[in-house]
């Protein structure tokens, strides 16, 4: 498990501001949702499997990615590719 806190600029991301929110602990609470977009658009780029190991990402309470879902942001990028 990651115990890391995410400082990087994209947890300001716009796009993450329209994604559902996530307080459940077994899905992600509280981990980076701008983490998740990036990883979601690395694998797309990469042609890589579609999947994500939530337990990778370091936390983040903190901009529009504050609450929300990462599975929710890394299935966006790498579906839509936005």
């Amino acid at each position: 498990m990651n115990n890391a806190v995410c400082k990087k600029e994209h947890r300001f991301l716009d796009v993450l501001a329209g994604l559902p929110d996530n307080q459940k602990s077994d899905e992600g609470r509280h981990k980076c949702a701008g983490c998740a977009y990036e990883k979601g658009l690395e694998d797309r780029a990469e042609g890589n499997a579609q999947y994500i190991n939530l337990d990778d990402l370091p936390f983040s309470q903190a901009g529009t990615g504050r609450h929300k879902s990462p599975k929710a942001a890394y299935d966006l990028a790498y579906i839509m590719g936005n």
